[in-house]
């Protein structure tokens, strides 16, 4: 049996339309930069409450997930229409909701960042041997091993790709208890002859809890902050 896992992919928001409880429309970009601006005709539509939680909790299947979770539970979306949620912050849309938006207002996926594509990817497991765990995208480096211990230097999230940038710091991980897989897409680095030393690693939300690692600032405006541990 194929393990089932949701993909969220991440982007600075910017709210336009409060259309329900849970639901409202966001641009993904500054909307005064459009041509024209505050152009409602750009907005992405999304249902914040169709996330995880509600998955948890049986209102809906894994496959109705629209939107990551609060940092409540566990998740990077900030913005939402329920009060206090935020006019300005982050939203983690789910790949397969992403991947059937309209083309006239589906996001890039060229957030403007200063990092690699993978650092705003996150998968959440529902099955398999990684159920119930989460893992986020790093930009990160292996400089020795021993085993399946590794030691790694981690950049924050979004960082990866900022010139002279240095990483948030440098551990001893055993990168079979804490890391995703190698997989296109998501880790790519390992241990052990001829594997990639530099590139893409997924670490468990665990670790990267306690390991104080920084979120992505989506949009760039937006500071800094550490990952939300899972419920």
């Amino acid at each position: 049996m194929v393990a089932s896992r949701s993909v969220f992919y991440g982007f600075g928001a910017w709210v336009g339309q409060y259309t329900g409880l849970t639901t409202c429309g966001w641009w993904p970009q500054d909307p005064a930069t459009l041509n024209p601006a505050y152009d409602t005709t750009k907005l992405v539509p999304s249902d914040i409450g169709k996330n995880p939680q509600l998955v948890r909790s049986g209102g809906i299947t894994a496959a109705q997930i629209q939107a990551d979770d609060s940092p409540a539970y566990g998740g990077l979306t900030k913005i939402g229409p329920t009060f206090p949620g935020s006019m300005t912050n982050g939203c983690w849309l789910e790949s397969n909701y992403y991947d059937a938006l309209p083309s006239a207002v589906k996001p890039s996926r060229d957030v403007g960042l200063q990092c690699y594509e993978y650092e705003l990817r996150s998968a959440l497991y529902w099955s398999g041997s990684l159920q119930n765990r989460k893992f986020y995208g790093f930009y990160a480096s292996i400089q020795s091993e021993n085993g399946t211990l590794a030691n790694v230097s981690v950049w924050n999230g979004g960082t990866g790709r900022v010139p002279g940038g240095q990483p948030a710091g440098t551990w001893w991980l055993d990168l079979a208890t804490v890391a995703h897989p190698v997989e296109s897409g998501f880790t790519a680095i390992w241990v052990g002859a001829g594997a990639a030393k530099t590139g893409a690693l997924f670490l468990d939300s665990v670790t990267v809890s306690n390991l104080r690692l920084e979120r992505p600032k989506l949009p760039p405006a937006t500071g800094l902050d550490t990952y939300p541990e899972m419920p």
